[in-house]
């Protein structure tokens, strides 16, 4: 039997969805990952696995692909690094390209479908860590629901790009440089924090108003006509607290800010083509609880439906993975 793959190697992260004849596989964390329903294909009675490597690691990921993937393996590769890793594999011949918004709209849609249908819409969710895979629920290689409802997808990665959702018609409609790589970036500038998983650690326990100046303290001691913890000016607080700010706040702040600013433009799309929700996929809410909390919060402030999708984070491998099956 063929074994199939998708690959998306981002800026940030490689992401790995693919199904073989071992359907028992090395697993580690176990989760279902929803995708679409069966059309009887003998591959699709295999639940994909998933797995990510950083970018940095991108030797090590060929290393991986090589010795658990057999040349054969039908390989759908999309990503900005995707050449780059083609180049590290000469063994695997049959590689196919997938362009990059196509792959999340597609792997977008089917997670979307798969848990209308059994899972329900889940707005939150672990995921496989670095380098583990993990179960999924069968993928189906046919073409997804079409009569769907319209939403616009905000795919939050490295940065962040817009897409509007209409049955079979899938167009991008924007992007912005802001996403996960602002995170780890401007956190590092601003305190030395440049892992992922610790700032998304240190910024619950954060305070956003150690740094950013907000509606309440303009207000103070009178009533803001909004939510007073609104950010009036990010980066802003004219006076710091004593003692300075604290990583911890600076991670709050900064996450604060990719938050407001991912949902203000996504809601606005929203709008504009007369869609209810807004889907949030992308790796910068893989264990992000804060991230998480505000952009369900600000989206529903804004008048407009978060979902943000348990498998959503392996969209693009997923899109990838169903292209390939497709060949």
């Amino acid at each position: 039997m063929t074994t199939y793959a998708g690959i998306d190697a981002g800026g940030t992260l490689i992401k790995i969805a693919y199904v073989d004849e071992d359907s028992e596989g090395e697993n580690t964390a176990q989760r279902q990952v929803p995708t679409a329903r069966q059309e009887g294909a003998e591959a699709s009675a295999l639940a994909p696995k998933l797995l990510k490597f950083t970018t940095s690691r991108i030797e090590e990921a060929a290393a991986w692909i090589a010795a658990h993937l057999p040349p054969g393996t039908r390989i759908g590769c999309t990503g900005g690094q995707a050449e780059r890793l083609r180049r590290l594999l000469p063994q695997h011949a049959n590689f196919a390209d997938v362009p990059e918004f196509e792959a999340t709209a597609e792997g977008a849609v089917r997670i979307l479908e798969a848990e209308s249908r059994g899972s329900g819409g889940r707005a939150s969710g672990g995921a496989a860590g670095e380098g583990a895979s993990s179960g999924a629920a069968a993928p189906d290689s046919s073409a997804p629901d079409s009569g769907a409802e319209r939403f616009v997808l905000v795919n939050v990665g490295t940065g962040t790009s817009f897409y509007v959702i209409d049955g079979a018609e899938r167009p991008r409609i924007g992007g912005i440089g802001l996403g996960g790589g602002t995170i780890v970036g401007l956190t590092g500038l601003l305190c030395g924090v440049r892992d992922y998983a610790e700032i998304a650690r240190l910024a619950p326990l954060g305070d956003r108003e150690a740094v950013d100046l907000t509606v309440g303290q303009i207000y103070a001691p009178a009533q803001p006509p909004i939510a007073g913890d609104l950010t009036a000016a990010n980066f802003s607080r004219p006076l710091p607290p004593e003692g300075g700010a604290r990583p911890q706040d600076y991670a709050a702040a900064v996450i604060g800010m990719v938050a407001e600013i991912v949902t203000t433009v996504g809601v606005q799309h929203a709008k504009l083509h007369g869609a209810r929700r807004v889907v949030y996929v992308g790796s910068s809410y893989e264990h992000n609880a804060l991230l998480r909390e505000l952009t369900v919060r600000f989206t529903a402030m804004l008048g407009s439906e978060a979902v943000i999708p348990e498998a959503g984070p392996y969209s693009g491998a997923l899109g990838a993975l169903y292209a390939a099956m497709r060949r």
